[in-house]
């Protein structure tokens, strides 16, 4: 390292259960924090103003809201163990007023890079790591021009840089795909040793394909009846989950680890779209065989009978072919799995966070 950095990362808000998006941040804040760079980690209040004019009290609960949020939740981020001298900063904007000043600060979703880039220059050169074309969260007009504004852009993915490469042909942009928290994510239990089963995530987002999961499953367990089927999710399960599922709502990480990825041997993703896709490649690291869809952001981790099972999108007729094939045949199920074990083990975050280092002082 030539210099010490001092980083800011900027997220959309404050949440104390585990989302992907947000544990790529803190897996950056930590890896950076412990090349000796000073990191915050600043979860704002309120980004996108609402119709309503600001009330007069605002600045009070500006004030206030921090505190409470300390009060509230001890420790401030229960799911996730951060380096010691990764600093949490609850800001309740994104401002130069309650933004510390640093060399490098960075938008890390879409709601945030405008703010990001009308912040003083004393808050650092400015950066957008985009994990995702978000228009699933915001109009695509509005998600569009983030692309477009003057903030040197980091992409996880080959076709988020390709979409980049469209949206801002100039634009100065890097291409870091991500790395996985291996000594997290590890095969604990032997995957031979394991029983027939499927493990895939619950989500009430549209592009996670839940329907088509749901739908395939439910062939499934018709035709394989005494296969455990388990889905698990931050949020309650909805009424179209079958009783004959088993659902685990907010699962600790050890328990994620231990008992839900190594405690399967299929993994089922459904998706219609993925800036990369974390769970199956957690559940890939822990020995799980994947069987999925053949969509841009598995496939910097996936490759079609080799190191998983894969069909096109919104497929729930090829989901159930190939959940069918691993279940007919323990030999194909035992290559995929040790062929996507090893792939999903070259994604380390030293990799990862270094490229991102070198990015942030060329």
């Amino acid at each position: 390292m030539s210099r010490v950095l001092k980083i800011t990362f900027v997220l959309p808000s404050f949440v104390d259960f585990p989302v992907g998006g947000y544990r790529i941040v803190y897996e950056y804040a930590d890896k950076l924090a412990a090349y000796g760079h000073q990191v915050t980690v600043a979860f704002p209040r309120q980004i996108l103003e609402g119709e309503r004019p600001p009330s007069r009290l605002r600045p009070v609960k500006e004030v206030l809201w921090p505190l409470k949020m300390r009060l509230k939740h001890r420790p401030l981020i229960p799911w996730h163990d951060f380096h010691p001298a990764v600093r949490l900063r609850l800001a309740p904007r994104v401002s130069d007023l309650w933004i510390p000043d640093a060399d490098a600060v960075v938008a890390t979703g879409w709601q945030t890079a405008d703010p990001v880039a009308a912040l003083s220059p004393a808050k650092g050169r400015k950066y957008y790591l985009i994990q995702h074309y978000e228009t699933w969260a915001g109009p695509k007009e509005a998600v569009d021009d983030t692309w477009r504004l003057p903030l040197r852009k980091v992409v996880i993915s080959q076709w988020l840089e390709e979409l980049g490469r469209t949206l801002d042909p100039g634009g100065d942009m890097r291409y870091i795909t991500n790395g996985l928290d291996l000594d997290r994510f590890r095969i604990t239990r032997p995957p031979e040793d394991r029983p027939l089963s499927v493990l895939s995530l619950y989500h009430s987002y549209e592009f996670k394909g839940v329907s088509y999961a749901l739908e395939a499953l439910t062939r499934f367990h018709a035709r394989y009846p005494s296969v455990p089927i388990t889905l698990f999710g931050a949020e309650p399960a909805g009424a179209d989950v079958p009783d004959f599922i088993r659902f685990v709502e907010k699962p600790p990480q050890d328990m994620l680890v231990d008992e839900l990825y190594n405690g399967h041997t299929i993994y089922l993703g459904a998706s219609i779209s993925e800036g990369w896709g974390l769970p199956p490649a957690e559940a890939m690291a822990c020995g799980c065989a994947f069987v999925g869809t053949d969509v841009d952001g598995f496939r910097e981790y996936a490759v079609d009978e080799e190191t998983a099972l894969l069909c096109p999108p919104r497929d729930a007729d090829g989901l159930y072919r190939n959940l069918c094939r691993m279940a007919e045949d323990p030999a194909l199920l035992r290559r995929i799995q040790v062929a996507g074990t090893a792939r999903i083990n070259t994604f380390t975050w030293d990799r990862a966070a270094r490229a991102f280092e070198d990015y942030l002082l060329s």
